[in-house]
C-alpha cells in the first residue's frame, strides 16, 4: 500500500472517532425501535405492511410509467407486468394489511424452513471454522419456520413486528460495539 493511501485510511478512520457519537446515537435509536416493536409487535405489524404497501406503490407507479414510456425495448412487457404486480401487492396492503400479513409470514415460514435446510446440507459453506454455527443457524431457522406455520394465521399478526424487533435490537447492539471499538484503535505492526 502506497504511503498516500494508507494516510487517507488513517484520515478516513480520524474522522469516523470525531463522529462516532452518530454510531452511539445510531445503537440507541435501533434499540428503542426494536423494544417498541418487540412490546408493541400487532402495531410494529401493521405499520410494516402499511409501509411495505407505499413502497410497493411507489415501485409499481415507477414501473409502470417506465415502460409506457420506454421505447421498443425487448423488456417493456416484463416491466409492465411487474409494475402492475407491485400495485397489486400494494392495494392489498394498504387496504388489507391482516391479508398481507398473512401472506409475508407465510412466505417467511417457508423461506425459514428453506434457508435452515440449506444451513444445514452446508450450502453455501460459510466458514470453514465455524460449522457449528451454521448448524445452529439451520436448526434455529427451521424450527422457526415451523412455529410460523403451526400457528398459522394467528401469529400473522404479531409475528413480523416481533421478528422484525428482535432484529432491530442485534443491529443497534452491533452498531454499539462498533461504536465501543472505535475508542480503541487496533494495535499496528511495525511498518513494512
Amino acid at each position: 500500500m502506497t504511503e498516500q493511501a494508507s494516510d487517507r485510511i488513517l484520515d478516513i478512520q480520524q474522522t469516523i472517532r470525531e463522529h462516532r457519537w452518530v454510531f452511539l446515537a445510531e445503537g440507541l435509536l435501533l434499540l428503542c425501535a426494536g423494544i417498541f416493536s418487540i412490546g408493541m409487535s400487532g402495531i410494529a405489524s401493521e405499520l410494516l405492511a402499511v409501509g411495505l404497501g407505499i413502497m410497493s406503490l411507489v415501485v409499481g407507479i415507477f414501473l409502470f410509467t417506465r415502460s409506457l414510456t420506454a421505447g421498443g425495448g425487448g423488456d417493456r412487457g416484463s416491466t409492465l407486468v411487474t409494475g402492475v404486480l407491485f400495485c397489486i401487492i400494494a392495494v392489498v396492503l394498504l387496504f388489507w394489511p391482516q391479508a398481507g400479513l398473512e401472506g409475508i409470514t407465510l412466505m417467511l415460514g417457508v423461506f425459514c424452513i428453506l434457508r435452515g435446510i440449506m444451513d444445514l446440507s452446508g450450502k453455501p459453506s460459510r466458514s470453514n471454522k465455524h460449522g457449528g454455527l451454521q448448524v445452529i443457524s439451520g436448526i434455529a431457522g427451521i424450527a422457526l419456520g415451523v412455529l410460523l406455520l403451526l400457528n398459522f394465521p394467528s401469529d400473522a399478526a404479531w409475528a413480523i413486528g416481533l421478528i422484525f424487533g428482535v432484529q432491530l435490537l442485534f443491529m443497534g447492539f452491533g452498531v454499539l460495539v462498533v461504536w465501543n471499538a472505535l475508542d480503541h484503535p487496533v494495535a499496528r505492526g511495525p511498518a513494512a
